[in-house]
């Protein structure tokens, strides 16, 4: 039986596919199977998978056309392809940890919806990290909040139950402008009632982003230089170890930066306090010169209300003078 079903994407990168697919044929959990993908691949692409499929029968490839945006579609014709109720996902220039498969397995026999210790691999050799714990409820309103566009859960390094999918009945579709695909489609499954995550303590699936750091620029030779290094990495004897020896590392590194930048924030907080008391204090002022203007001017009404009846009064006893001045005929 077909214990987990990997999907993994592809267009346009023969170099570093082979590294991919080949972390996940080393994984500790065997039957398994690779559904590649194809969004309109190029020639070179496809000679690739053809060698890949041949080499091993737990390879399969969906060949579709180009299809809009990064293809997103077709990923719902690969769930309903794949042959495991557990569909894990991968992109086509990402790594996966042996134990991958085996953590994640262990988490969805209680819940719908998991992930991988969520971070990418930068080009000094260390990692960062995408902060979420999909078993907090906190995580999940960040990202079911429809002003704030928060995402910390990737394609690489996710998997879900196929029937929870299936249950949802939102599938993968192409994806709107200006969203991003993960978003887009995970938001779909964190808001229905039968959305249970879970995210693995370990570091298990290693990301390398085209938007961060530069590669953007980079040819696909750099690319797979850099790939090559980590999948070395990768197999050996032991990997997981070494990851969990970076991770501590890089979580010491950036908690220092993040007392630094709370240090700079404290300063900025007590800066703005500072400020905030001194416009308080001339508010202050400003009020009990206000209140003093209304008491004197209160005071000048009733001053001119009392020379008012006092005219009158004047003008009534001048009207009566006259009236007794009036020669009488």
């Amino acid at each position: 039986m077909t214990r987990a079903s990997i999907l993994i994407p592809t267009h346009n990168k023969p170099t570093t596919l082979p590294l991919t697919v080949d972390s996940v044929l080393r994984q500790s959990v065997s039957d398994l199977e690779v559904l590649l993908i194809g969004d309109g691949v190029t020639d070179e692409v496809r000679a690739v998978i053809e060698g890949l499929v041949a080499r091993d029968e737990r390879v399969r490839f969906l060949d579709f056309a180009k299809g809009p945006h990064h293809g997103e579609r077709y990923r719902h014709d690969a769930v309903l392809a794949a042959e495991s109720e557990a569909i894990f996902y991968l992109c086509d220039d990402d790594l996966l940890l042996p134990d991958h498969v085996s953590d994640l397995l262990g988490l969805l026999e209680k819940h719908t919806f998991v992930q991988s210790l969520n971070g990418f691999c930068r080009p000094d050799g260390s990692l960062g990290f995408y902060a979420a714990d999909l078993s907090d409820p906190a995580t999940i309103a960040l990202h079911l909040d429809p002003v704030l566009r928060h995402n910390s859960v990737s394609i690489t390094g996710t998997a879900h139950r196929r029937s929870f999918y299936e249950a949802v009945g939102r599938h993968w579709d192409t994806t709107p402008d200006g969203e991003w695909p993960d978003h887009h489609q995970w938001r779909k499954l964190m808001a229905h009632p039968d959305f249970s995550g879970a995210t693995s303590a370990r570091m298990t699936a290693l990301q390398f982003p085209t938007s961060q750091d530069g590669r953007d620029q980079w040819s696909a030779q750099e690319r797979l230089n850099e790939l090559s290094t980590w999948h070395q990495l990768v197999i050996g004897p032991d990997a997981q170890a070494r990851i969990d020896s970076l991770v501590e590392a890089s979580v010491m590194r950036e908690l220092a930066q993040s007392r630094l930048e709370l240090g700079r924030l404290s300063g900025d907080f007590s800066t703005w306090r500072a400020k905030v008391a001194d416009r308080d204090a001339r508010l202050r002022e400003a009020h009990d010169e206000l209140a003093q203007v209304r008491t004197d001017l209160w005071r000048t009404r009733r001053q001119l209300a009392r020379l008012e009846r006092r005219l009158a009064l004047k003008n009534q006893k001048l009207a009566e003078l006259r009236g007794r001045l009036r020669p009488r005929s």
